[in-house]
């Protein structure tokens, strides 16, 4: 029989259940609160304390989100070897099957879901989040038509979570982008996602049919975009414009940010009667193919007079007043969604890094890629500033854990030797850093991890807490004497000089100073003469002189 209370929690009814969780509706009873409860296990795979660190730091995080269409977490919590979350109480059913109870989804509805699902993303995104897994089966849906978004996580490092889940199932892959099979996720891949969804509410079923999971990434890659006017003859033109833009496989050609998409929604929505009826006359409910049937709208379109003279023609549908709305939506979409002249960009884009705002060297980053592939001076700017995007976000990432949508294996260990930083292991965060500056290209593509990592080393190097009497100092370096890699020698370096800086000139610490001096040659000789020996003879003899 199965618990009726867990925790502050009662158990009322089982909402659900898979081969990976359960979800059960509960009352908070000190609050009154109606609750979901969603428990997982902990694999076997995954140490206990580790995982539940990470859930607690997550949990923290999630609960400060408040956004209409994001369903709101309150808490985390352990029952035996179950991890539940207890989440907001939503009354509806999931997108999924409303699709598979409608088919497909009238015009008003979609461009009202995708307005509110648009929004939310432009709210996670500015907060530098990503959801990553944006599907149907994540998207509850109200009585009154309220989107709710299920399941954001906080640290989706590539493929990998806290509950080490790697399987990426083909109803999942369906929605993902194609840099989220190789590289991770973005704000663009979520954008992706929304394109899928949108196309699948407008038309009944998948841009792409699932396969194996290689064919289906390589349909996206190098498939023809598709369009939705070819299933759907009374689809607005700026609607189909929209999915194709949002579904093209190159992250750069699609909407410059979520909130260029929640302003297209939104003008479309708010527009006025007239208007919105200027665009379904001219681009949604008139076809060629369907003028036969219906030949008023073809005569209207020409300016041709009612076959009723008694019937007067609606303002809003004259030509004149046809054309110029048709005009104003495609001028509104052109504004929003096509990138500014690339000196101009690069200037934004400057301005946008230097801010403190994370979700504005995101976007900056996409609008430099571009200029990045060119030649010359403004290229190259644009290449430093695209780097030091880079470098600020996953300094930021670090301060929070986070390393969502992060593309290489140093970024992740960078932002594992900042946890060791935070959590006191100095000298194994030293060494850390000390490894990612040797093995990273200061001129490559991790260049910004270099310069992250090394900027770090910087900082750590201070905090170090070493010996203080002179004979356990002395120990202490002829350790170092072991250090053979090249981080290895670059940390131990580090130490000696910092062993240098602390103690010159003090006379009880000359035989210190004397040792560091010859672990300094033995350093130099090991990485083949790229430290001045000179110049490393110099600044001990002027220690000892001071």
């Amino acid at each position: 029989m199965e618990k009726t209370q867990v925790g502050p929690f009662q158990i009322l009814k089982k909402l659900g259940t898979s081969n990976r969780h359960r979800v059960y509706h509960a009352r908070q009873t000190e609050q009154n609160r109606e609750v979901a409860l969603k428990f997982i296990n902990i694999p076997p795979t995954v140490p206990r304390s580790k995982a539940l660190d990470k859930i607690e730091r997550e949990v923290n995080a999630l609960r400060q989100l408040d956004h209409p269409n994001l369903i709101k977490v309150f808490g985390a919590g352990v029952d035996d070897e179950q991890v539940f979350f207890a989440t907001e109480l939503v009354d509806g059913e999931s997108l999924t099957a409303l699709l598979a109870r409608r088919g497909r989804l009238s015009i008003d509805l979609v461009i009202d879901f995708g307005t509110q699902i648009s929004s939310l993303l432009q709210y996670l995104h500015q907060k530098d989040l990503v959801h990553s897994k944006l599907t149907p089966d994540k998207i509850l849906v109200t009585a009154d038509n309220q989107i709710k978004v299920a399941d954001l996580r906080l640290n989706r490092a590539r493929r990998r979570r806290w509950d080490a889940v790697q399987r990426r199932e083909l109803e999942i892959a369906a929605y993902m982008a194609p840099e989220q099979f190789t590289e991770g996720a973005t704000a663009k891949s979520d954008l992706y996602s929304l394109g899928v969804m949108l196309y699948e509410m407008l038309t009944g079923r998948l841009p792409y049919s699932p396969d194996t999971m290689g064919r289906l990434n390589r349909k996206k890659m190098k498939g023809e975009i598709p369009s939705v006017t070819k299933d759907v003859l009374g689809c607005p033109v700026w609607l189909d414009k929209l999915v194709s833009q949002l579904l093209d496989p190159n992250a750069r050609k699609r909407p410059n940010s979520s909130k260029a998409v929640w302003m297209t929604f939104q003008e479309i929505r708010n527009a006025e009667a007239g208007r919105k009826a200027a665009v379904e006359q001219v681009s949604g409910t008139f076809n060629p193919l369907n003028a036969g049937v219906d030949k008023s709208e073809a005569r209207l379109l020409l300016g041709k007079e009612s076959e009723n003279p008694g019937i007067d023609v609606p303002f809003y549908q004259r030509v004149p007043f046809l054309v110029t709305g048709l005009v104003s939506i495609f001028a509104m979409l052109a504004f929003l969604l096509v990138p500014a002249d690339e000196r101009d960009t690069v200037e934004a884009a400057q301005t946008m890094i230097a801010s403190e705002e994370p979700s504005d060297w995101t976007e900056a980053r996409e609008r430099l890629k571009p200029i990045m592939t060119g030649q010359g001076e403004l290229a190259e700017r644009a290449e430093a500033l695209f780097f030091e995007s880079r470098q600020k976000t996953l300094v930021h990432h670090a301060e929070l854990e986070l390393d969502h949508g992060l593309q290489s294996r140093a970024a992740r260990d960078y932002i594992a030797a900042a946890q060791l930083r935070k959590e006191g292991d100095t000298l194994e965060a030293l060494q850390a850093f000390a490894n990612l500056v040797s093995v990273c290209d200061p001129g490559g593509q991790e260049r910004h991890v270099h310069f992250a990592a090394k900027s770090a080393l910087d900082e750590v190097t201070s905090e170090i807490t070493l010996p203080d009497p002179p004979e356990k100092l002395l120990a202490f370096i002829e350790q170092l004497d072991s250090a053979q890699s090249s981080g290895d020698l670059i940390a131990a370096r580090r130490l000696l000089e910092e062993i240098r800086r602390r103690h010159q000139g003090k006379l009880a610490y000359a035989p210190v100073l004397s040792s560091a001096r010859s672990m300094l040659f033995s350093i130099a000789r090991k990485e083949k003469g790229s430290l001045d020996l000179e110049a490393i003879s110099r600044d001990v003899e002027s220690d000892m002189a001071n």
